[in-house]
């Protein structure tokens, strides 16, 4: 009896050994990521229509602006200073882009650490987890929102090749951590899927 247990065990604890070290491994990557990109995030007021009408026209109204702000900038460090440095200016911006729509709503401009579920830009994946970003919320901001990556730019234009996104990111990165976004490979993907329930099961845990 002792023997079929010890039998059952070693390959169970084998699997487990194999599956916290993909853990370590995936964490470690998503931390490279999640230390290299600044995310953009344009929050709506509401669900509605029209609302969510409006988030969009920002988002477009705002490409030029950002692109202006932040398309030379040299790491992520200086993307943030630069917007923290202008969060009045862009919310001014904002306010003025929604007022030529007819809105009178706020613009809010907020510079942190949130939490973001896992999202997909093109070909690259980006595991939940907590990111630096800049987020532009419209009157209460309690609507459906947009998001791209501020830094390194990949969202300043919307048509952004996959390729040229991967160029970016590799540099801002490293190659590794930009292959473990693409999750190209049965190993890549089990990480990606490690990282993306443990990144939650921690935020699960600090909310409760």
């Amino acid at each position: 009896m002792i023997q079929k247990l010890k039998l059952l065990l070693i390959p169970l604890f084998m699997i487990l050994g194999i599956l916290i070290y993909l853990l370590i491994a995936g964490e470690q990557e998503s931390k490279e990521v999640r230390e290299g990109v600044v995310r953009f995030h344009v929050v709506a007021n509401s669900d509605s229509l029209e609302d969510q009408k409006l988030k969009l026209q920002l988002r477009d109204g705002l490409f030029s602006t950002i692109e202006a702000l932040f398309a030379d900038c040299a790491d992520r460090q200086e993307a943030l200073k630069k917007a923290e440095d202008h969060k009045e200016f862009l919310e001014q911006e904002g306010e003025r882009i929604l007022g030529s729509l007819g809105s009178e709503q706020p613009v809010r401009v907020l510079v942190g650490e949130r939490f973001f579920p896992t999202k997909t830009y093109g070909a690259l994946s980006f595991p939940a987890g907590n990111y630096q970003a800049v987020s532009v919320a419209i009157g209460e901001g309690k609507g459906e929102n947009f998001w791209c990556v501020l830094y390194p730019a990949l969202c300043l234009s919307p048509a952004v090749s996959d390729g040229e996104s991967e160029s970016k990111m590799a540099l801002a990165v490293g190659e590794e951590a930009t292959d473990f976004l693409r999750k190209e490979g049965q190993i890549p993907k089990i990480k990606f899927r490690l990282v993306e329930w443990y990144e939650l099961l921690i935020k699960k845990f600090k909310n409760s």
